[in-house]
């Protein structure tokens, strides 16, 4: 009797060791996109094209408005159907500018009208604007667009230089979490 009570127990707990194992999440990093540029010549946009073992996984895209100086910056993520937007952070700094960071507001809609809305905080961190995503809430798994007025662009600066990180998960028996890592630069002129 004793021998079933210790069998019961030891296969209560393997099967409890082996779920635990199922919920492991893997996680990527992707660091080496291609970037691409927008056919349209009067278009600044650039975006970072993020590649996985099955394809195409991800493109995050900016599109910079200048008049003459940057006044918008347009950010896009589109993404594989399988896939969930986690969080995104974005710097974007100007590195040959008086050493200020770019002041930045958002602009809505970034959300719709069903819950729980996404979660989102603006900053500054030494010379850069920071924009983080930390929950994208209902809009896990649309095509995300968001809007930066840029309300202060500093002196003298003609370079914008845009960081990027993204996490999106493959949900599934074991999520599958890629962080996608990258970065552009745009120059432009004040004429």
């Amino acid at each position: 009797m004793r021998r079933r009570a210790f069998l019961a127990s030891a296969l209560t707990a393997a099967s409890t060791i082996a779920a635990g194992c199922g919920a492991v999440e893997s996680r990527t990093e992707h660091t080496d996109p291609t970037i691409k540029t927008d056919d349209n010549p009067r278009d600044n946009a650039k975006y970072l094209e993020f590649r996985g073992e099955s394809g195409e996984l991800a493109t995050v895209g900016v599109d910079p408005r200048f008049d003459p100086l940057p006044s918008n910056l347009f950010t896009t993520i589109s993404h594989r159907e399988d896939t969930e937007l986690q969080s995104l952070t974005q710097r974007f700094a100007a590195p040959d500018g008086d050493g200020t960071p770019p002041r930045l507001s958002l602009r809505g809609p970034f959300m719709g009208d069903r819950e729980p809305h996404p979660s989102v905080s603006l900053y500054r961190e030494g010379a850069a604007a920071v924009v983080e995503v930390h929950r994208f809430g209902e809009l896990a798994d649309e095509t995300v667009f968001i809007d930066l007025p840029v309300t202060r662009w500093p002196e003298s600066a003609r370079r914008l230089v845009v960081e990027s990180t993204v996490e999106l998960t493959e949900p599934g028996l074991t999520d599958r979490t890629h962080v996608l890592d990258g970065r552009f630069e745009f120059e432009f002129d004040d004429e």
